[in-house]
């Protein structure tokens, strides 16, 4: 059983949030490895006081929440589903979306989770997408197959 709480990294992105330097070397990292470097993602791991964390999967979620700039209130994925301003086409399409669920690495999901923060103009929930990435399995990508279609198609 893992000690992983989003609770913990929302406190600690919303304190990121006023450490620009931090923030920005967080960006900067290529890779969660790259990441495990800086201090900021080892007062993360501090935080959440747990030994059993996956430190890989904390890496890419810190990571990646340097890379929001707005916690928006809305889940992740219904927001990959919502259309485009004056258009009827999803924010992630289909096939970004399909792509996306086809990954087994987490360097890769992290390279791709980036690039869908930038989509969505850096506004993410920061706790959804911890819980997405940080909990990245079979169960995770039928949960966001299920919510992803569900919100494209009322969204028509």
């Amino acid at each position: 059983m893992s000690s992983f709480d989003v609770g913990v990294v929302l406190r600690w992105y919303k304190a990121l949030e006023h450490d620009s330097g931090a923030r920005a070397e967080l960006r900067r990292a290529h890779n969660p490895t790259e990441v495990v470097f800086l201090p900021a993602y080892h007062r993360l791991y501090a935080m959440l006081e747990a030994s059993n964390i996956d430190k890989e999967a904390l890496a890419s979620v810190a990571g990646l929440c340097a890379h929001v700039k707005e916690n928006w209130g809305g889940g992740i994925v219904e927001q990959m589903a919502e259309c485009k301003a004056g258009s009827k086409n999803p924010k992630i399409s289909s096939l970004r979306f399909r792509k996306l669920l086809a990954i087994k690495d987490r360097e890769d999901l992290y390279h791709t989770m980036i690039r869908i923060i930038r989509q969505l103009n850096g506004a993410v929930n920061v706790v959804d997408l911890a819980k997405t990435v940080y909990w990245w399995n079979e169960k995770t990508k039928k949960e966001l197959a299920y919510a992803y279609y569900d919100n494209a198609s009322t969204k028509k």
